[in-house]
């Protein structure tokens, strides 16, 4: 299974960028970047619970799950 983060998306769908989600998370926007597009290779449940915060989402949003 394959596992990645669907900031994309999710920033379409708001109408916002990553400074935006830099500024609502506290998180780098290196780090962000990383994350959404598919560079990282782990993630704090801390991290998780900020990204759920801005975006407003449940975590089966944030998340896709392939084969």
């Amino acid at each position: 299974m394959n596992t990645k983060l669907n900031i994309t998306k999710l920033l379409e769908k708001k109408g916002k960028n990553l400074r935006w989600l830099e500024k609502e998370t506290w998180i780098s926007y290196q780090a962000l970047w990383s994350m959404k597009n598919g560079k990282t290779k782990a993630i704090n449940f801390d991290t998780i619970w900020k990204l759920l915060w801005a975006f407003k989402c449940k975590p089966n949003d944030l998340f896709i799950i392939t084969k």
